[in-house]
């Protein structure tokens, strides 16, 4: 499951050598570990106080996770929406406290419970988003146009 993943990874950054303390058993393992860990915050959050209680039919329940997401989303603007980041980190695990309330990442929160349970075993296929949007074109354009202005052969010294 991870060890593709390592691979690609070495073929893309070709100076990328392991060091012989981190042999690629060793970064498969701490990856899988932190998957698991991930799977089980998010089981967790979705598990604890996870619908409304009310006497709809459970098909037309708003989930807690949306509305708490969507009102992360507003309050976001106020710097509340965020948890901090500990910038003192030396794991990827410690750099935001769980124990605080931490949502449920977004890319999860369409997904059953089972869904959720079996990503241990298997990993999540991600859709591919376009990371290229118009905003980012037009940056782009922005500044090669702004670099053209100040670099060209008759500007060169």
């Amino acid at each position: 499951m991870i060890v593709p993943l390592l691979h690609q990874w070495t073929k893309a950054n070709a100076l990328f050598k392991p060091p012989v303390i981190n042999q690629c058993r060793t970064i498969e393992l701490k990856l899988t570990k932190l998957w698991h860990k991930a799977v089980e915050t998010s089981l967790g959050k979705r598990e604890n106080n996870s619908h409304i209680d009310c006497g709809c039919p459970r098909e037309k329940k708003i989930p807690v996770l949306e509305l708490e997401f969507i009102k992360a989303q507003r309050t976001k603007a106020e710097g509340q929406g965020i948890p901090p980041i500990n910038v003192n980190a030396t794991k990827l695990s410690e750099l935001v406290d769980l124990s605080l309330e931490v949502l449920e990442p977004p890319l999860t929160t369409s997904l059953t419970s089972q869904e959720l349970r079996n990503l241990k075993e298997t990993p999540m296929q991600v859709p591919k988003w376009p990371s290229h949007t118009q905003s980012v074109e037009r940056c782009v354009k922005m500044v090669t146009e702004a670099a053209g202005h100040v670099y060209s052969h008759e500007r060169r010294e």
